[in-house]
């Protein structure tokens, strides 16, 4: 692994244990055991830093969806796979970082401090989002002109409808009270399958 991207994860390692604003250059070189001035070889400042780690946070997470998706072809197994994969949250973001104490909790306060401090990062997100938002409007018009699901759904509202509840069931778990990710997908593709598919007289 080249010495840019061991800086790259060791500082995503201690980013997602302590935040953006906590974190210390020090504390970086320490996890890396780069020397600071190696560090400010492939970056300007600890802002640089910050944004490439979550452009890289970003980068892996779209391939492991490429990946989660790859033999999926229907809509209903695809539907299937998206909600399955919230009870996978947790093992990517530890892959990733190499390191299994940090967790979706980890994962949601950065983001939520990226996006109070960096309005980049945060239409970077939108941007994200607005793709898969399409990528289910498609999926589901093509779905509808095979008969598979019903005509008189509004796919751009469903899409809208799927993402929001994927996210929003990640974001319950993580506020509120933990509860077993892959198994509430599933039940939720099931009720959402339930209301969309043409029923086979």
């Amino acid at each position: 692994m080249e010495s840019k991207q061991r800086i790259l994860l060791s500082a995503l390692r201690i980013f997602l244990k302590k935040g953006y604003k906590a974190t210390s250059i020090k504390e970086i070189m320490d996890e890396s055991q780069f020397t600071k001035g190696a560090i400010y070889h492939h970056f300007s400042s600890k802002e640089e830093l910050f944004l490439e780690t979550i452009d890289l946070l970003f980068d892996t997470f779209a391939e492991w969806e490429a990946e989660l998706y790859k033999d999926q072809n229907s809509l209903h197994e695809i539907l299937l796979r998206y909600f399955q994969s919230l009870g996978e949250i947790r093992l990517f973001m530890q892959n990733l970082a190499g390191d299994n104490t940090v967790d979706e909790f980890n994962f949601y306060l950065l983001m939520m401090e990226a996006f109070i401090n960096f309005p980049e990062i945060r239409e970077k997100h939108r941007e994200t989002h607005q793709k898969n938002n399409n990528r289910f409007i498609t999926l589901l018009r093509a779905a509808q002109q095979e008969g598979v699901i019903r005509n008189e759904i509004e796919c751009e509202t469903l899409a809208l409808m799927i993402n929001a509840l994927g996210e929003g069931t990640l974001m319950y778990h993580i506020l509120n009270e933990p509860i077993d990710l892959q198994q509430i997908g599933e039940k939720i593709f099931t009720n959402i399958w339930n209301g969309i598919a043409v029923r086979k007289e």
